[in-house]
């Protein structure tokens, strides 16, 4: 029986490791490229999206600001010669 047994749960193993071991669906290099990872496709999909979302709504917010800033500066007086200073 202990022979049975073994062989039993050999087979299990051998049967899980077959069946996770499938092949990948090729990937799209150039759409992950574009979003910044190595997969286009992933479980935290959803989440990754949010988080790109988010830095074009900072980047948009901090144009915003920029122009502000440059609109009161020209308001006050202060605009600076060079923008770096």
């Amino acid at each position: 029986m202990n022979t049975r047994a073994a062989t039993t749960a050999v087979l299990l193993a051998l049967a899980m490791v077959a069946g996770c071991s499938a092949d990948e669906p090729p990937q799209d290099e150039e759409a992950a490229r574009e979003l910044g990872r190595d997969t286009d496709d992933t479980v935290f999909d959803d989440m990754i999206q949010t988080q790109d979302r988010a830095r074009g709504v900072e980047q948009t917010t901090m144009d915003a600001k920029a122009a502000t800033d440059a609109a009161i500066d020209e308001q006050t007086g202060d605009a600076a010669e060079d923008p770096d200073q």
